[in-house]
């Protein structure tokens, strides 16, 4: 069962990259240089730990080792956690745009997951902004409006 889930988690990844990858071919080619470098590098690093997952689960086959379920189940939990954190990221980002959505996910993921002080969150939530915004300044980089705001016209 393990391997399976794993195979599937994988997969399910290489195809959102993959698509991804799909998607930012039509953007000009200043937008689309971070995502499509970052992009292939994820894919190609995915098919190598997919490889990898493989041939782990065939050495376990021969060797006839335990699957562990109760640790899969721990880490299944965590990932799915992180999961639902990572989808609400991209419900905020097409909601009010990618610029605005940083500084609210990194200071509420810092401050609910990771119990930092209200002013730790503050600081690295401005941090990153600051930083995300300073890079996309720096190579001209369009960032999408957020739906939501382009629907109420703010």
């Amino acid at each position: 069962m393990k391997s399976i889930m794993q195979y599937s988690f994988t997969s399910l990844l290489i195809i959102v990259v993959a698509v991804a990858l799909y998607v930012s071919r039509e953007w000009n080619a200043t937008t689309a240089l971070f995502p499509q470098t970052v992009g292939f590098t994820m894919l190609v690093l995915l098919l190598v730990v997919l490889a990898m997952d493989i041939k782990k689960g065939w050495r376990r086959k021969e060797k006839g080792e335990a699957d562990g379920d109760r640790k899969f189940a721990i880490a299944t939990g965590l990932t799915l956690l992180y999961l639902a954190w990572l989808a609400g990221f991209i419900a905020l980002a097409w909601a009010i745009g990618l610029l605005y959505s940083i500084p609210i996910y990194i200071f509420t993921y810092m401050k609910i997951q990771g119990r930092m002080s209200w002013l730790q969150c503050g600081v690295y939530a401005v941090a990153a902004t600051v930083f995300v915004y300073i890079f996309g300044t720096m190579f001209q980089m369009v960032w999408p409006e957020g739906t939501l705001l382009s629907i109420l016209n703010l």
